[in-house]
C-alpha cells in the first residue's frame, strides 16, 4: 500500500479519484490547493503526488516544478482537463513523470498509478548500486504480450539505477516513455490495432477480456510472426534505447497534434507526449517502424552529445 498525496479542488474529482485509488489498495489523503499540498509534503512525505493543474494559490505545474526542485525522489502525476493541456505540458517539462486526463480517469489512473510506483520501487532497491555498472548493453526481443512489457521496463529501471547518474524522477520519467513506445510498437505496429478497438482501454483497465482479445489476434497470421526489439545501449554521456517492430503499423502519430486536447484522448499520441516530453533526443528509423530514444546522463547538455 503506497501513501499517495492528493491535490484536487473539485470536490468531484477529489471524490473520484480518492475512490479509484482507495479501491487499489492505496492510503489517499487529499488537499484543495498547491500551497496546501507544499505544506503537507513537509510534514509527512508521501510515496506519491497526484496534482490538478488549475488550482488556487499554487498551481499544478508550479507544485511539480517546486517538488522536483526540492525532493528528486518524488514522482508526481498530474490529472488535465480540456483547456489546460498547454498546462500539463509545462508540467511534464518541469519534471511530472506521468498524465491522466480526467475524462479517462477509470481507464488510465490506476494504471498510471501501478506503474510508477513499480518503477520507483525498483529503482529504491537498486538505487545503492550508483556507479557500479559500466557502461551495460542489453537487447530483449519480446513477442506481442502486453503483460512482458512491466518487466521488461523494471529491469530497464533497475540497469539505469546502477549504471546512470540520472535522479529518481528521471529514471521513471523514462520507464514511462519506454513503456508506452513498446507498448505502441506491439499494438499499433504489429498488430494494427485501430483507434475504434476498443481493447486498448480494457488492456489498460486490467480487463482480463482486452488481454484474451489481444493474445487471440497476435496468434493469428499474419501478426503471430512479429516481433518487438529493445536494444538498450549506457554510454558514458547518454543512453539510446533502439525500439524496432516487424509490422506495418505506426508507432507514433502525429494527428491530431501533440499536445491538444484531441491528442490526449488517444492513447497512441498519449505515448508520443511521453517521448517528446521525457527524452532529450527522438530519431525514427526505416518509416516509423524504428524508433532511437536518447537520453543524457544528468551531468551532460544535449549540445555535448550531438555536436
Amino acid at each position: 500500500m503506497a501513501t499517495i498525496l492528493l491535490a484536487e479542488d473539485s470536490s468531484t474529482h477529489t471524490a473520484l479519484i480518492r475512490s479509484l485509488l482507495e479501491h487499489d489498495g492505496h492510503y489517499v489523503e487529499c488537499v484543495d490547493d498547491g500551497y496546501k499540498a507544499w505544506q503537507a509534503i513537509a510534514e509527512k512525505r508521501p510515496d506519491l503526488v497526484i496534482t490538478d493543474l488549475r488550482m488556487p494559490q499554487l498551481n499544478g505545474r508550479e507544485l511539480v516544478q517546486k517538488i522536483v526542485e526540492n525532493d528528486a525522489d518524488l514522482p508526481c502525476i498530474v490529472v488535465t482537463a480540456k483547456g489546460s493541456e498547454g498546462l500539463a505540458v509545462d508540467a511534464l517539462a518541469v519534471g511530472a513523470v506521468n498524465f491522466v486526463p480526467k475524462n479517462s480517469l477509470n481507464k488510465l489512473l490506476t494504471h498510471v498509478v501501478h506503474q510508477t510506483l513499480s518503477m520507483a520501487e525498483v529503482n529504491a532497491i537498486f538505487h545503492g548500486f550508483r556507479g557500479r555498472l559500466e557502461c551495460p548493453e542489453f537487447s530483449v526481443e519480446l513477442s506481442n504480450e502486453v503483460s512482458a512489457i512491466e518487466p521488461t521496463v523494471l529491469y530497464v529501471i533497475q540497469t539505469l539505477a546502477a549504471a546512470t547518474k540520472l535522479p529518481t524522477v528521471q529514471r521513471i520519467r523514462v520507464g514511462a516513455a519506454l513503456a508506452s513506445a513498446l507498448f505502441n510498437a506491439m499494438c499499433y505496429g504489429n498488430l494494427e490495432i485501430k483507434d475504434e478497438d476498443t481493447f486498448v482501454s480494457r488492456l489498460l483497465t486490467g480487463d482480463k477480456s482486452g488481454n484474451e482479445e489481444l493474445r487471440e489476434r497476435a496468434n493469428r497470421e499474419p501478426y503471430c510472426s512479429r516481433k518487438v526489439r529493445l536494444k538498450v545501449s549506457v554510454g558514458a554521456t547518454d543512453t539510446r534505447f533502439l525500439i524496432s517492430h516487424d509490422g506495418p503499423g505506426r508507432m507514433t502519430r502525429l494527428t491530431p497534434a501533440p499536445g491538444t486536447a484531441e491528442s490526449f484522448e488517444l492513447e497512441q499520441c498519449r505515448g508520443f507526449v511521453l517521448m517528446t516530453s521525457f527524452m532529450d533526443d527522438i530519431i525514427f528509423q526505416s518509416g516509423n517502424s524504428s524508433v532511437v530514444l536518447v537520453k543524457c546522463d544528468s551531468h551532460v547538455a544535449l549540445s555535448d552529445v550531438t555536436d
